[in-house]
């Protein structure tokens, strides 16, 4: 019976993260949330809290869902594959079955709303995170590695998740896959290339 109730309740909150990864936070409605999760206002606020903290649990089930490539391409043995992999990774999840395009992170966040702050900050912090975690990645890996020997791994880190997200705002807004896929390809190739650690002309 437990887990038949544990099941329900990952399956709301499932329907809940593909709503507000969809319409955003403050696109969403409490009436679109009851709707999606198959439950009424009642029930929602006594599972899950309000608007916000629903949301925090979202956010915490969209990272162990669907980000778990993140952790698989940060484990990668060299810089190349844990870029690779990262980003390759940010085209698919943007590219689901059966989801919306983009990324919840990238398009949760309310439209400048001050009562929303704390959303806001939520998702920046998880981005954040996620930057802090790959330039340590990116450090540890780089031994002898001669395009990165010398760079500024948290610099690089900054850049990449920087790509990541306009890798989910142009999956949002129409890119295909394929180009978005090629796009990566080819930033792979420069970074491997070393261009990057040119000085560009003055």
């Amino acid at each position: 019976m437990g887990r038949t109730r544990q099941f329900e309740i990952e399956e709301a909150l499932d329907r809940a993260t593909r709503q507000f990864w969809a319409k955003g936070y403050a696109g969403t409605t409490l009436d679109e949330l009851t709707e999606a999760m198959g439950i009424n206002r009642p029930s929602l606020y006594r599972e899950f809290g309000n608007k916000e903290t629903l949301f925090a649990r979202v956010v915490e089930h969209f990272e162990a869902t669907y980000l778990t490539f993140v952790r698989e391409a940060l484990a990668s043995k060299t810089p190349a594959l844990i870029i690779r992999r990262l980003l390759e990774g940010t085209v698919r999840v943007c590219f689901g079955t059966g989801t919306p395009r983009g990324s919840l992170l990238t398009h949760g966040a309310p439209a400048g709303s001050p009562g929303d702050e704390r959303v806001r900050l939520l998702l920046a912090e998880r981005i954040e995170a996620y930057e802090h975690a790959l330039a340590a990645s990116l450090t540890l890996s780089r031994a002898g590695d001669t395009a990165l020997a010398g760079g500024d791994c948290s610099l690089l880190a900054s850049f990449l998740i920087t790509h990541c997200c306009g890798i989910a705002l142009r999956a949002k807004a129409g890119v295909g896959q394929a180009r978005l896929l090629a796009e990566v390809e080819f930033l792979t190739a420069v970074l491997g290339s070393g261009t990057m650690e040119r000085p560009m002309p003055r």
